[in-house]
Formats: C-alpha cells, structure tokens, sequence
C-alpha cells in the first residue's frame, strides 16, 4: 500500500466488487493498514450480499460496511441495461454523498464494477483512488478507471502489457493468511472434523460463490469409480448457490466428508489436503500457492472472459509441480479420474 499523510483521523474508503476474489483481498490489505495505524477510520463499499454480509461482520477493524444493490452489467440482456443503468446512476449519487460526509485520505479500489462510480464520485470530489488489480488480465473496471490515474498495483508482472499508458507497481497478492496458520496438528484437526487418519484428502475449491461443475463432476466421478470411495475422504467448499445435497451423498458412498459453503478456518482443509481441486481465481491460486500444495486447476471460462486461464498459466510457469491445469471444456468424470489416479506420488 502506497505512503499517504497519516494523522490520527486517519479514513481510508476501500471499494470491492461481489465475491470473495474482490472483498477477501481487500479486507485483508485494510487490516494490514489497521494493525500498523490502529487510530484509522476503514470503510469497506461493497454489494449486500448474505455472503458478503457474513465475511464482513467477523472483521471489526471495519468502522461501517457500506452495502449496494448494484451488480454487474447484465451481459447479453441487453433489455435490462435501462434499469441497470438507474441503479449504477443512483449508485454514483449515493457514493458523491457518502464520500463527501467521510472525507477520506483516498479510496482504495480491488476491482468489480462497483468500483467505476465509487471512483469516478472520488475523482470528481478531489480525493485520490489507487487501483490494485488482481489477476493477469486487468478487469474491465481496473482498464476503465486506469485513464484517470497514473499508476495500477499489480500482483503480475506481465499486467503491465495490457496497461501500456500507466506505470504498474508490483504488490504481493494479499493472503489472508500468515505463517502461524501453516503450523498445525493433524491428528487433533483429523479428530476435529471426524476424519480418518489413513484416507487421502482431497478439497475441492470452488471459490467463495463455488462452482457447480466442480461439484457435479466430482460426483459423477465417485459414481462412475466407486472404488474412490474406499480410499478418499474429502473436504467440499460447494458454494452457496448449488442446492444439491453433497453431505448426504458422501455419506450414502461412505466417504469420510467435512461440506460447507463458507467457512472461516478454511487454512484447516489447506493443511490437511494430500490434493485440491480448484478453480483458478487468482485468491484460491496465491493461497494454494502459501500453503504449498498440489493441485489440479480447472480454470472457469466464458464469452466474456478468460483471465482464469491467465491466472494460472503465469503461475504454472514458475511453479510446474505445483499446478495441473485442465481446460473447462475437457473436464469431465474420466478426465478427472485419470489424474486422480496420478496420486499418491
């Protein structure tokens, strides 16, 4: 985080799109500046989802957690842009008068598109914005804001060729997690979550919001091999959007099997995996990286973007033993067995 005139009534506004790729960084870095000026004032602008709700309500160094309605643009429903575009105008008037009453030293974004008014309400105020930017490819938000600004910090080295007309300052990803958290006992974590010590371990990561295909191909794989069902025991971050009931399903298949959407000790299922599956957000990908484990990526891909692949193909490059990558459009149960099979090595 870049020097600014600190004082006792220190205020910083940090700004994060949905999701725990955006917000999780960003709490992470606002409570590295709340350690080292405990005076400071932090507010986060962020959607009002439950999800969001509940990482923010267990960080108390946040002074006040400022909610919006205002998601994403509604990419191929073109019938919904008027609407889209009230609520991102009445979003901007919202941040103008929030802003104006706090004041802050400056507003710090982590990329989403809520991050557009929040800085352009700042920049027409007069208070600064920094951009920190996340993944390899820049998000349409950070390539949108970068025109204002004369520098973006960047976690990739190679981002700086897709922001030719800025100066890109490196910055460490920020973990959430530190080196106590790599220190653990497994047999009192193995008897915590009623697994078994003599099992390989595999979690499945598919970020904050989860991924269904993660899920649905995981399960068809145990179904289509049932002799996995003998030898693994799996730790499962399904997300909270897939209705499916995979705690039930490991039982039914007697698979030792700890399933949640969200949880808040999750460096006790980094310590315990023998493997991970994962997707490739750039978060999952640096803590999968502190933790120092193997790991089979499925990096997500759509029409409108493909940074995933980015994210993972530049960390491959430094880390090969660390990180098998399979394309979305090949991943399937025998795609999946197959590598399996890999492990233990």
């Amino acid at each position: 985080m870049s020097s600014v005139f600190l004082t006792s009534a220190l205020t910083i506004c940090f700004v994060a799109g949905k999701s725990g790729g955006h917000l999780l960084p960003c709490i992470t870095e606002s409570r590295h500046i709340f350690n080292q000026y405990p005076q400071a004032k932090l507010y986060v602008f962020t959607s009002g989802s439950e999800l969001d709700k509940t990482i923010l309500k267990k960080h108390t160094h946040i002074q006040e957690y400022v909610p919006t309605t205002l998601d994403n643009p509604p990419y191929g429903q073109p019938w919904l842009l008027p609407w889209f575009a009230i609520k991102t105008a009445w979003y901007f008037i919202k941040s103008t008068y929030k802003l104006y009453q706090l004041k802050p030293k400056k507003v710090v974004s982590f990329g989403g598109f809520i991050c557009i008014p929040t800085c352009l309400a700042a920049k027409i105020l007069g208070i600064p914005f920094e951009l920190y930017e996340l993944n390899v490819e820049p998000g349409k938000a950070t390539k949108f804001l970068s025109k204002l600004t004369k520098k973006v910090h960047t976690c990739f080295a190679s981002t700086a060729k897709y922001l030719p007309n800025v100066e890109c300052i490196h910055f460490d990803y920020p973990v959430r997690f530190d080196q106590k958290d790599l220190i653990f006992n497994k047999q009192e974590l193995i008897k915590k979550y009623d697994l078994s010590p003599d099992r390989f371990t595999l979690l499945i990561l598919g970020g904050s919001q989860g991924s269904v295909l993660l899920n649905h191909e995981v399960k068809n794989t145990i179904e289509q091999h049932p002799e996995l069902a003998q030898k693994l025991q799996i730790t499962h971050q399904t997300g909270m959007s897939d209705p499916y009931d995979y705690a039930n399903f490991y039982r039914q298949h007697q698979i030792p099997a700890v399933v949640f959407g969200f949880h808040d000790k999750l460096q006790d299922f980094y310590n315990l995996a023998d493997l991970i599956i994962s997707r490739a957000g750039a978060g999952s990908l640096f803590e999968i990286k502190f933790f120092n484990k193997p790991c089979i990526v499925i990096p997500h891909e759509t029409a409108n973007t493909n940074h995933q692949i980015k994210n993972v193909l530049e960390l491959a490059k430094e880390f090969p033993e660390q990180f098998t990558i399979i394309k979305q459009s090949e991943f399937n149960e025998n795609e999946l067995f197959e590598n399996l099979k890999k492990w233990p090595k």
